[in-house]
Parts: C-alpha cells; structure tokens; sequence
C-alpha cells in the first residue's frame, strides 16, 4: 500500500516542536513495519529555500520551502506543490495532518483521504493576544471549516472533535494520539521533590501567566518547590515578556525556570525529576503531553477544557480544574505538592492506563485498518453503475 503522509513533520527526530511532529514522526517509524507499507511524507519547513528529497529508513521524505503568502490566497501555492506530489506518486490513500494546506491538498485531490484533526481552529482563535494574529486565526478558522466540510474521512483523536465540529460530513473514526515509547522506561522513583513541570509553549492559549500566579500562590507554604516551563518563548514574545515580568513581580526568579525547547533525552529527563506535571491550557484537544506525562507515570493537574478530561482520570490519574480558576489551581498544586506518596500512586495507575491506550504500536495497527476501510470503501464507490 502507498501512503502520502502530509503534514508537519521533525527532519531532525531529537528536536520535535510540538504534538502534530510526535505523532506524525511515531507513525513515520511505526507504519513502515508492515508487509508492503510505501510511506512517502511530504512537509513544508521555514528557511529552506529549495525543495528536498530524502531515504529514511522505511519512507521517503519530502521537505518544502513554506509557500509566502499563504492565508491571503488561501494557500493555493502549498495546494499546487502537495498536489502535483499526489499525482507523481499516485497513492493508494492520502493521510492529511491538521486544517489547513495538508488536508486541502488531501480532499482536492482524486486520491482516498483520511484527515487527522489535531487542533481546533475556531476556539483556539480567540486566545491569541493582539488584532493582527486574530485576523489571521479567523482567517484561518474560515478555511479550516472549508476544507474540512470536503473531508469523506477523518481520524478523532478524542470524541472532543465530535463535540466541537457538530457540522462534519465525514465518517469518524476514533484513534488517539500515539506516544514515544521511550517514555515508558523513564525509572519510577527519579522524582525531585517539589519538581512541577509544565510542557508547553510560552504562549497566550498554554495559560502560562495563570499557572505562574496559581504557584506564586503556593510557594510560600512549599518553599523547595520549583516550576520548570519546558517550551519554545519565541513565537508569542510579549507573551514571554509578560510571563517573565509575572515572575519578577512574585520574586521567584530563583524557583520558576523557563527551560526553553528541550530535545528528546532533555524533556524525557525533565519527566523524570517531576513529582507532577501540569497543563494550565485556555484550549487543547487531545494534548500529547499529557499522554506523554502519563507514560512517564507521573500524574496531571489540567484544566478541563477541551478533550482534556477524556485523558485525565478525576483523582486516579491527576486532577482537574476549571479554565482560569487560579486558586482552583494553587489548590491542585498544592494538594499534589503535600501527598508525594498520593502523587507515585497515581502515576503507576497513569502508566498503566497509557500504555493500553497511547503505545504506537496498537495506534499504527488502529490506522492500517482505517486506510484499508478507506481504500475499500472508495474502491465500492468507483464500481457503482
């Protein structure tokens, strides 16, 4: 079977930004194991200034140069490259990632589709601060639901997608987001006392300024707890400058740490010194860190918000909170922060719980089915009188 994956994807494998780059990047060493699997992935990539063809090991990768001008010409650039790739390879099914060029490219073209919805446009949109990126968030919200009312296919990875998109036509199926495996073997026992860490990206929708207030909260009665912030600070940078200001103003300079972009060893090494991980979201979907946490066996505070509760067992794998409720917050942490014992428990409970539901195996096997239902199922439509 060939498969054109398109989608964010990490040319390098031990710098992986963000949830769409560890999934694709999962499925890009898990796929090829089956009998017969041609994997090709195609990418665009900021500062490249010509396309690039690459062998890896099991799949043949495609890097482009990111098309200019993309939201005021709805893309058509991005569209024209993916689409004259799509007829070069001619697939057997076309596995988009995303709403925006990846899955129209996918469901314009003459090719089986199946589209993996990874976030949520229309509610993202109204937490990014200033008036140009929320004209471009609803620019993009518009397409979003262009593109995706063609979709015939998707993958869910939370019945949250169901929830939030109400006007889909297309057939659903439900696979969650897989998880590196490596974060299963990360030791039970390495835990720093009073580590909280929270994976995301320093921006207005990661509700990093509340989280640092929920802790500025706290500090005082748990003086050895730390905040370590493992995410990039360059996208939103008067965001970051206000989070930083934020920590200024509660003179915990010395305890809340922004650690920046971690590879690969450097985030599987921050898991294992947390005592307990947090997400502090304004919106998610189905947040890969929070599955990544759990594999590590270390337990989640989060805001229930979004797919988020669909992954955190209420006082059995973590707890949850409501969106913008600091002290609900501080509570949380603090609850967390006093029962270390309570905090082991509940990450061997996560562990085993993550690994029936986020090992990349079960998750590859789950899409082979889909491409093989996809393929059939459009094969059926071409032999109707």
């Amino acid at each position: 079977m060939r498969v054109a994956m398109l989608g964010l994807y990490p040319p390098d494998p031990q710098h992986i930004l963000g949830g769409v780059e560890a999934v694709t990047y999962l499925l890009g060493q898990y796929l090829p194991q089956f009998p017969n699997m041609d994997l090709h992935v195609a990418t665009f990539r900021p500062n490249l200034t010509r396309p690039i063809q690459e062998e890896r090991e099991g799949l043949t990768l495609y890097l482009y140069p990111t098309p200019r001008w993309t939201r005021s010409t709805w893309h058509r650039e991005g569209r024209r490259v993916l689409r004259h790739l799509l007829d070069r390879l001619a697939p057997d099914v076309v596995h988009a990632h995303g709403s925006t060029v990846y899955t129209a490219a996918a469901v314009r073209a003459p090719y089986p589709h199946v589209v993996t919805v990874h976030g949520i446009m229309a509610r993202e949109a109204p937490t990014v601060w200033g008036w140009r990126r929320r004209v471009a968030r609803e620019l993009d919200r518009w397409f979003e639901r262009w593109a995706l009312r063609q979709a015939r296919e998707i993958i869910a990875i939370s019945p949250y997608i169901r929830d939030a998109y109400p006007w889909l036509r297309a057939r659903l199926h439900f696979i969650e987001n897989p998880v590196d495996p490596r974060y299963f073997d990360i030791p039970l026992g390495t835990e720093q006392a009073g580590r909280v860490l929270t994976v995301a990206r320093v921006i207005p929708r990661k509700g990093i300024l509340p989280l640092i207030r929920a802790f500025a909260r706290v500090a005082g009665d748990f003086p050895s707890a730390e905040l370590h912030i493992a995410g990039e600070m360059v996208s939103f940078p008067e965001y970051a400058a206000a989070c930083q200001d934020e920590v200024h103003k509660h003179g915990l300079t010395q305890r809340i740490h922004f650690l920046g972009p971690l590879d690969t060893p450097g985030l599987m090494r921050a898991y294992a010194e947390a005592q307990v991980t947090v997400l502090a979201s304004l919106q998610e979907t189905a947040p890969i860190v929070i599955g990544e946490s759990l594999a590590a066996a270390r337990p989640v505070i989060a805001t229930e918000v979004g797919g988020v509760p669909y992954m955190v067992t209420r006082g059995k794998t973590g707890w949850l909170v409501p969106v913008g409720d600091e002290r609900a917050l501080a509570n949380a942490l603090a609850d967390a922060l006093d029962h270390p014992e309570q905090c082991r428990t509940m990450g061997r409970q996560a562990r085993e719980e993550a690994r029936h539901r986020f090992h990349p195996q079960s998750i590859a096997e789950k899409h082979m089915a889909v491409y093989e239902l996809v393929v059939a199922t459009h094969q059926s439509r071409e032999d109707r009188p």
